[in-house]
């Protein structure tokens, strides 16, 4: 009986063994059929990228940055909240994090360089740069020179004086005194038609702020989070009246260069949908999201341009 019965343990263990290595067979049999398919491959260069994006392979200065594998990026680092260095030299800011997703999202390294406002101005037309994401506006004379993608985000043009100043509420107001901008802005643009005010011109808006307190400036006119930015950091001044106009502001690029505006336009319509510039708005102003047109009632730029006499 013992013996029989051994015998049955075995052949049972037997019969044990080959059932679990039949199912292992089964399984691994299963799972290879299953993985068979084989997915899409990801891209794996630029130009690979730059094709799936826009169905097509990259031309112009699209296919020279593919091939050169990295693009420049161009900014007034003297610009905060929008861009600045910081104490330990780092260059940061919206418009710095603004570049560094649109680097993510076409997966090519973005080389970000400093130049001041009027090298940007002349060196975008001239392919200089391969674009400049630093808070350009969208304007009429502009775009006889440079192309320019969907707006990423929106400010408004305010005047500024010292505490203790007379307030400049409106256009009327402003005529006689003496009102610091940075050069190649709306703001002296806009001064400039409305006549009657004496325009003096710096690199860049955040170098009016000195000579402002100093008292040698009347008012300054800039960027309504630039504003708020120099109160914020210590700087003695006041917003006078309402804004002027609001102002659209886009990645600025060379004529004429298709592809690489698509690429641009692709990735600002992204970071919009996915809520990215959003979540860097609210970083850097203060919790507010600028990525919408303000609300009605104040005009564009090109509105309140046009309708100065």
């Amino acid at each position: 009986m013992q013996r029989r019965k051994s015998v049955a343990v075995i052949v049972a263990c037997i019969v044990a063994v080959l059932a679990v290595a039949l199912l292992a067979g089964c399984g691994s049999s299963s799972s290879t059929t299953s993985a068979s398919p084989v997915a899409s491959a990801s891209p794996t260069t630029p130009t690979e990228a730059m094709t799936q994006i826009l169905g097509h392979a990259p031309t112009g200065m699209a296919a020279a940055i593919a091939q050169k594998g990295s693009f420049t990026v161009v900014d007034d680092a003297n610009y905060p909240p929008q861009s600045y260095v910081d104490k330990q030299g780092n260059l940061i800011g919206f418009d710095v994090d603004v570049a560094k997703r649109l680097s993510a999202i076409l997966g090519i390294p973005a080389n970000i360089k400093n130049a001041p406002w009027d090298a940007v101005i002349a060196g975008i037309p001239v392919g200089r740069f391969d674009v400049s994401i630093g808070s350009m506006t969208i304007t009429a004379e502009r775009l006889k020179s440079m192309d320019f993608s969907e707006p990423y985000y929106f400010t408004q043009a305010q005047v500024i004086v010292k505490q203790g100043s007379p307030v400049l509420a409106d256009a009327a107001a402003l005529k006689g005194t003496t009102i610091g901008v940075g050069t190649g802005t709306t703001y002296y643009d806009f001064l400039t038609k409305l006549g009657g005010v004496k325009v003096k011109t710096y690199p860049t808006d955040a170098d009016t702020f000195p000579d402002l307190k100093n008292g040698r400036l009347d008012a300054a006119m800039t960027a309504d989070f630039t504003a708020a930015q120099s109160i914020s950091s210590g700087f003695p001044f006041v917003f006078a009246g309402k804004p002027y106009y609001y102002e659209p502001l886009a990645f600025s690029i060379q004529k004429g260069q298709a592809d690489w505006l698509a690429l641009l336009d692709y990735a600002v319509k992204k970071m919009h949908a996915d809520g990215s510039l959003t979540a860097m708005s609210k970083k850097w102003y203060h919790g507010f999201d600028t990525t919408k047109a303000p609300a009605s009632g104040v005009p564009s730029y090109e509105q309140a341009y046009a309708a100065l006499p």
